[in-house]
């Protein structure tokens, strides 16, 4: 592999796995078509407007953009704001799913390489958000950062891989009903990501699947194992956390960044889910 390029210009992303690094308080990029990548925020806050939707970034939380996919970066602060992003060299990724599903026999037989496409396009804990911060502290001190490629670019085929094994678990059997409604539960689950800040139905997210809403709701807890009210809750809750960790912003303001109705509705389930009020997770790294 090429060695890890730094903060390349535009027309390189792809060429090689790179790290863009950037720091400043007002910055703004449109129309950007770039190979898979992770995006995250060290210090401050970020916005990246997909084709999917718009996605604010603040520390302790990961943004994942797929090949190809149109999107903006903006920062617009007072003080300044260090994001840290990998994009992994086209076809990085893709090998490493296929040297990874499939036998030493078939890899011989078969070299096609199916696009990776990530559709829980946001993390707020767990091994990817790990290995970036991994990758964010060689990068500091000029170590050897092909490792980090490798092994950020498994824990993405480890969360493709996840979605396949939780889609072996959908009550139905011919392979190719399968495959759809794993992209059908794929394209409800993207929606539920990009709309955190919003209020969203079952009805809704079962619109965006095709499936009514009944269907939606058995077959969406079969794959994640949890219900989608549940699951949507989780992720406001894990981004709460993650925007109160990073400051600036009281919990009022919080509460309405998150889709909560009201700050006491959520002061009560953020400690139900954490153990600890919100106002205890403020500026904390715990």
């Amino acid at each position: 592999m090429p060695a890890v390029l730094i903060n390349p210009p535009a027309a390189r992303l792809g060429s090689a796995c790179a790290i863009v690094h950037g720091n400043t308080r007002r910055y703004e990029m449109r129309g950007v078509r770039a190979p898979l990548s992770l995006k995250t925020v060290v210090r401050g806050s970020a916005e990246w407007v997909t084709e999917a939707g718009r996605f604010e970034l603040t520390p302790g939380t990961l943004l994942v953009v797929n090949d190809g996919e149109e999107y903006s970066i903006g920062v617009d602060a007072l003080q300044p704001v260090e994001t840290f992003c990998v994009f992994f060299a086209r076809g990085f990724v893709e090998d490493a799913w296929h040297a990874a599903t499939r036998s030493s026999a078939a890899l011989l037989e078969d070299d096609s390489r199916p696009p990776v496409v990530i559709r829980e396009r946001l993390q707020f804990a767990g091994a990817l958000l790990q290995g970036m911060t991994a990758a964010h502290a060689r990068a500091g001190r000029d170590a050897a950062l092909d490792a980090s490629m490798y092994e950020l670019a498994s824990l993405v085929v480890r969360a493709s891989c996840d979605v396949d094994a939780r889609a072996a678990s959908l009550p139905v059997l011919r392979s190719s009903t399968r495959h759809e409604l794993t992209r059908r539960l794929g394209m409800a689950t993207e929606l539920m990501h990009t709309a955190l800040d919003r209020p969203l139905t079952i009805p809704e997210i079962a619109r965006e699947a095709c499936l009514s809403p009944f269907h939606f709701h058995r077959l969406f807890t079969a794959f994640t194992g949890e219900t989608p009210h549940r699951y949507l809750r989780r992720l406001r809750l894990e981004r709460a956390r993650a925007m109160l960790r990073g400051g600036g912003r009281s919990v009022v303001e919080v509460a309405q960044s998150c889709g909560f109705e009201s700050p006491t509705s959520f002061s009560a389930a953020f400690a139900r889910h954490f153990g600890a009020p919100p106002r205890s997770f403020v500026n904390s790294q715990e």
